[in-house]
């Protein structure tokens, strides 16, 4: 470190009461400070550049007479702001004072509706191949807003690329902080040529006639070293001048000080470093860079404004002002940016996307490529977040030679061969280290498919179900006149009896206390028996009608059954892990050999994502049925390249969408996806309790109704028999009213 070695000698070689330098970067200005503070010296910095925040305290031998670097960090969003730009990409320095700025531009931004869009970071000894390839990056950005905050012979490196990429054209801005506006002035007529249109900023200073005595004095001193020198008046100069004022001032007044407190002569007056110090800290005086005053950390104080300069031509001319007492851009002349432009650029760039989906054999219903179109509810999803989003370019659907296999699609996305990858895509930690995912849309985790045994609750003798093979019968003694009768009459009576027991109550009179006796244990277990049978039945009615053949994977590897997955999916790799051997792992690729699979016992379970499963038992309901654990895995996700604005814009847009209690991202996305929406699509099977379906008891009702219809034809023409003797008289022979009559005797 050039400087802190010149610092550290002049302290223990020369040794100086006080030192007057300008630390470059943070690093320089850490090291100064604390070089200060371990000897005692007070070292005043005319740069804008401090001590880390944490240690300033810490430091107090650090005096600085210049503006910190970081105010500059509201001005440039009042730039931004301005010209109502949404976004910006910060092409920073790599280094402690290039990031510094960092977090005081987010929040500026932040609070005024815009943001750093992206931080690109350049080396301080990049290559020129290393800031070509930041400049490829930079133009296949969205956002075509850069602010440029390093060092001026860095930035004026960046402009000569960015001129030379063809990004010094109309549509684009760059805006440079106050390091490079310090400087730019003395830059070549060629390397001016070459950044037209940059906006950058520098402190303002007053042009009073005191200044244009000192700049006049100054050029003709520093001529008479060197005829080819030449340098505008800039506020560091000032900074420079006020320093050493401040340092002259200060150390007079400490003489003057110790004059007075002491009986030595003039050249022996004891003047400490300490006193020297705090001598600094209390001088004020009107400089040429304004008012001198310092607060008792030793930072300039005085409030600071900045001149909006515009490199045009073979210079810069001054197009706006900004204030702290009125911190707004003004702007009184029109800027010309980059392009020889005059109408400002709009920020954000919305290219046309090139946009890929991957071509699979089975469930067309996520994407389904056809010889004339792309369709399916991942196409369908993308394009309403595109609409929320209100994206202004044009996209396009196109498959590729290599659309079968996801992997190399996200691959081609890494390498810039397309923009985006829409479809079934999971998120794993292999395809994340190259490109960016969104959140996922669907939900998470994979499990096993087996084929469901199904409950008898559909059948229409339901109803005795819940009956146990054991009835209780009762017998009622012959001496009841009711109950008396031929043995068919007495069992029916009885059996009558019995039953209805459950429903009213009758006139029959008991004569035995036995009887009696039987009756009222026998209501008592008709009690008890309606009431189970009713809570049976509704059981039977609403629990889960579907119970899985298998339940258990272990038992699937233990026993070497085959089992299925679906073709190029990540499942194969994870059952492998899990102790399934390769000869018994299946690979399959559509509904239909799924269901074939599972139909002919060729495998006993398929292994597969959430989503499918769905898709299939919505396709094939109360066939198959999930089971087992749910095991974690991504989900769904569309795939942008690394570090994409739009990539985090769609991904912000699914999270609102997803934390919308009226329109549930995931399942608005599987109700497209299959036949009924999710809510509602076998209900049956997911563990909830239906509703009764009398479409499921037909028969019952078809049965029942014919009974009781035939009843009361036998019942009518009973009463037409006794009631209507002609009518009998008219039809010949008695045996059809005998076998009427014996009919009704059942019922």
């Amino acid at each position: 470190m050039e400087l802190g070695a010149t610092t550290e000698d002049l302290i223990k070689t020369v040794q100086v009461q006080a030192i007057i330098a300008t630390p470059q970067t943070l690093a320089e200005a850490d090291f100064m400070a604390c070089l200060g503070n371990h000897n005692r010296i007070p070292i005043l910095s005319f740069s804008g550049i401090s001590p880390t925040s944490e240690r300033s305290h810490t430091m107090p031998y650090f005096v600085q007479t210049a503006a910190n670097d970081l105010l500059q960090a509201k001005p440039i969003v009042s730039i931004v702001m301005y010209f109502s730009w949404p976004e910006a990409v910060l092409v920073c320095e790599d280094s402690a004072y290039g990031t510094g700025i960092l977090p005081r531009l987010t929040d500026e931004l932040e609070g005024k509706g815009s943001r750093i869009s992206e931080v690109v970071f350049v080396p301080v000894g990049a290559t020129d191949r290393h800031l070509v390839k930041v400049m490829d990056r930079l133009k296949h950005m969205e956002t075509r807003v850069f602010i440029v905050h390093m060092r001026s012979s860095l930035a004026a490196r960046i402009f000569v690329m960015a001129n030379g990429a063809r990004m010094m054209s109309k549509g684009y801005a760059w805006i440079a902080t106050s390091s490079f506006g310090n400087g730019v002035d003395s830059l070549g007529s060629h390397d001016i040529n070459s950044m037209e249109g940059v906006v950058t900023l520098r402190p303002t200073f007053i042009e009073t006639d005191h200044v244009k005595r000192f700049f006049a004095k100054f050029q003709r001193k520093i001529s008479s070293y060197d005829d080819h020198f030449h340098n505008d008046p800039s506020m560091v100069l000032l900074w420079a001048y006020d320093a050493a004022w401040a340092i002259a001032t200060a150390a007079e007044t400490a003489r003057l000080s110790s004059l007075a407190s002491t009986s030595g002569t003039q050249h022996e007056l004891p003047i400490t470093r300490e006193m020297l110090l705090v001598s600094v800290l209390k001088t004020t005086f009107d400089g040429l860079a304004g008012k001198f005053t310092l607060n008792n950390k030793g930072y300039q104080q005085q409030p600071l404004s900045y001149d909006i300069l515009n490199v045009i031509g073979k210079g810069t001319r001054t197009v706006g002002t900004w204030t702290q007492e009125h911190p707004s851009l003004i702007c009184f002349k029109n800027i010309i940016w980059p392009g020889d432009s005059i109408n400002v650029p709009k920020g954000p760039s919305r290219k046309d996307l090139r946009i890929v989906v991957p071509m699979k054999h089975g469930f067309q219903e996520f994407v389904n490529v056809s010889s004339n179109s792309i369709t399916g509810c991942c196409i369908d999803l993308f394009d309403r977040v595109m609409k929320e989003l209100k994206y202004e370019g044009n996209y396009t659907y196109m498959r590729d030679s290599d659309s079968e296999d996801s992997n190399h699609l996200v691959q081609k996305v890494h390498k810039k061969q397309f923009d985006v990858l829409v479809g079934d895509i999971t998120i794993t930690v292999t395809r994340m280290e190259n490109v960016m995912f969104t959140v996922p849309f669907t939900e998470i985790g994979w499990t096993m498919m087996v084929v469901a045994k199904k409950d008898s609750w559909k059948s229409m003798w339901i109803f005795e179900k819940p009956f146990t093979k054991t009835l209780w019968l009762a017998s009622f003694h012959r001496i009841n006149p009711e109950f008396r009768g031929t043995p068919w009459e007495q069992f029916g009576t009885t059996f009558y009896f019995i039953f209805s027991t459950m429903v009213f109550s009758h006139k029959e009179r008991l004569q035995s206390n036995m009887t009696r006796m039987v009756v009222i244990i026998w209501v008592f277990f008709m009690l008890i028996l309606t009431s189970s049978y009713t809570v049976n039945l509704s059981s039977m009615l609403t629990v889960q009608h579907l119970r899985p053949t298998v339940t258990d994977a272990e038992e699937l590897i233990r026993c070497n059954y085959p089992v299925g997955y679906q073709e190029g999916s990540f499942v194969k790799d994870s059952l492998m892990d899990m102790g399934f051997l390769q000869p018994n792992l299946r690979s399959l690729s559509t509904m239909e050999q799924y269901n074939q699979a599972l139909s002919n016992g060729s495998v006993k379970a398929i292994f597969d994502e959430i989503p499918y499963l769905k898709l299939v038992q919505s396709q094939l309901p109360n066939k198959y049925t999930m089971a087992g654990p749910i095991y974690k895995s991504g989900g769904f996700a569309f795939v942008f390249q690394e570090g994409s604005p739009l990539g985090r814009r769609v991904s912000e847009t699914l999270m609102k969408m997803l934390e919308s209690t009226r329109n549930n991202t995931a399942v608005n996305f599987t109700s497209t996806c299959l036949e009924n929406p999710i809510t509602s699509v076998n209900k049956k099977d997911s563990g909830d309790s239906p509703r009764l379906d009398l479409s499921d008891f037909s028969g019952l009702i078809l049965i029942s109704t014919t009974v009781s219809g035939l009843m009361l034809l036998i019942h009518l023409a009973t009463f037409v028999y006794k009631e209507f003797p002609e009518l009998r008289a008219a039809v010949p022979g008695e045996s059809g009213w005998a076998s009427l009559q014996w009919v009704r005797s059942f019922f």
